[in-house]
């Protein structure tokens, strides 16, 4: 990808740059108090996972704690939580996918393989989520605990 901006975080502030000038063209606030992981995809493609301790909670949203932002830094989706109540605590996999593999003794299995286009969050309530990266759809959900 050969991309002139990047994402970096001032203090919990995460800002689109320009690489080339320096000159910061977005900024993003977090909806709560700190973000834990964040990285850019593609053009339009920023994710984001916040702390879910400090995440806000409303109980008419249903808004998990990792969401995509544009290069305007407005969200542009936010990933569907498997549940009620629910969270995603647990590190973002990039590039991977879960698939379920069935063994010889007639059990399943989840595995993780690479994947261009997806990445893979865990919930706080035991479920493996894949969710596509350009629209933030769940391509599989497995309760994994």
């Amino acid at each position: 990808m050969n991309d002139i901006f990047e994402l970096i975080k001032e203090a919990e502030i995460i800002c689109l740059r320009n690489k080339e000038t320096g000159e910061i063209i977005g900024k993003h606030i977090p909806f709560g108090k700190k973000i834990t992981q964040y990285k850019r995809i593609a053009p339009n493609c920023n994710i984001i996972r916040e702390d879910e301790k400090y995440f806000p909670t409303d109980e008419n949203d249903s808004k998990a704690n990792i969401y995509c932002l544009d290069d305007w830094c407005k969200v542009k989706w936010t990933v569907k939580m498997p549940i009620e109540n629910d969270s995603f605590p647990n590190p973002i996999k990039w590039g991977k996918k879960a698939i379920e593999i069935h063994k010889q003794s007639d059990f399943m299995t989840l595995e993780v393989e690479d994947s261009a286009n997806t990445f893979i969050c865990s919930s706080s309530r035991g479920f493996t989520v894949t969710v596509d990266y350009a629209t933030g759809l769940t391509i599989k959900t497995e309760f994994a605990k």
